[in-house]
């Protein structure tokens, strides 16, 4: 039986791994220094960009552009996930047109959004609202779609009224279903804004690493890219904490 400790120990082996072989590299020079720099250029330029307010500033203006255009897609998404979810009707009058655009990469789109919205923050929010709203949307569906018949013939034989059976059974029902879509929206709509920013931006982390390119600098192109997985690993436990909490009335789930 392995000791709690180990287990806890067992996620960190590969990211030591990674950080030692790092270290053994570069000290060797095994690789030029401008494909891969070494952990104490980078460790230096972070310290000048905390100092300097750039890496607070491309993080805080990343996050805002993502948070627009996912609690957006959140408040569309669900909205209408419920109401695709429940009636038939509604679902079949707009599943076609959003199929169509679901399949279109993100990235296609980036050059028309421009092309119609310039390249403000208007067309940024629009490409991570597009990457966020479908997963929410088609995991609402399926939530709502999945509540058992049975709960409705139960509800009607005790008289509660249709109101009440969408907030207090089919909701809840449906959870854990919009908690993936969630998770799923909130790691396309982060994708989204750091791609919306590699191709036409002047801030954030994306342009960040684009500049690092152009001027040959691979320690900024590396603190970025390190800054947007912590970032997104950070979200996505902190939507998985939330969920537990949630959820935690449902068996297998840990409050």
């Amino acid at each position: 039986m392995r000791k709690p400790y180990v287990t806890k120990l067992i996620p960190m082996i590969l990211p030591l791994l990674l950080v030692v072989s790092w270290f053994y590299i570069t000290e060797k020079q095994l690789i030029a220094s401008y494909l891969i720099p070494s952990p104490q250029v980078v460790f230096e330029t972070v310290v000048q960009f905390v100092v300097d307010g750039t890496l607070y500033g491309d993080t805080w203006i990343s996050l805002s552009r993502m948070l627009q255009g996912f609690l957006t897609a959140v408040v569309v998404g669900i909205s209408f996930g419920i109401v695709m979810g429940l009636f038939a009707r509604v679902d079949s009058t707009f599943a076609g047109v959003f199929n169509a655009i679901r399949v279109i990469p993100p990235l296609a789109w980036i050059p028309i959004i421009i092309l119609w919205f310039g390249i403000g923050e208007t067309s940024k929010v629009i490409i991570i609202f597009k990457s966020a709203f479908f997963p929410i949307l088609l995991n609402t569906i399926q939530g709502i779609e999945g509540v058992p018949k049975g709960y409705l013939e139960v509800s009607k034989l005790m008289g509660v009224s249709k109101s009440r059976y969408l907030f207090r059974v089919i909701l809840p029902a449906a959870l854990p279903s919009i908690f993936v879509g969630l998770r799923l929206g909130l790691g396309a709509a982060w994708m989204a804004v750091v791609a919306a920013e590699l191709i036409a931006s002047d801030s954030g982390l994306g342009y960040r690493i684009t500049q690092g390119r152009e001027l040959s600098q691979p320690d900024v192109m590396v603190i970025g890219m390190v800054m947007i997985g912590l970032i997104g690993v950070t979200m996505d436990a902190l939507i998985k904490y939330v969920q537990k909490r949630v959820l935690s009335w449902q068996p297998g789930i840990k409050s």
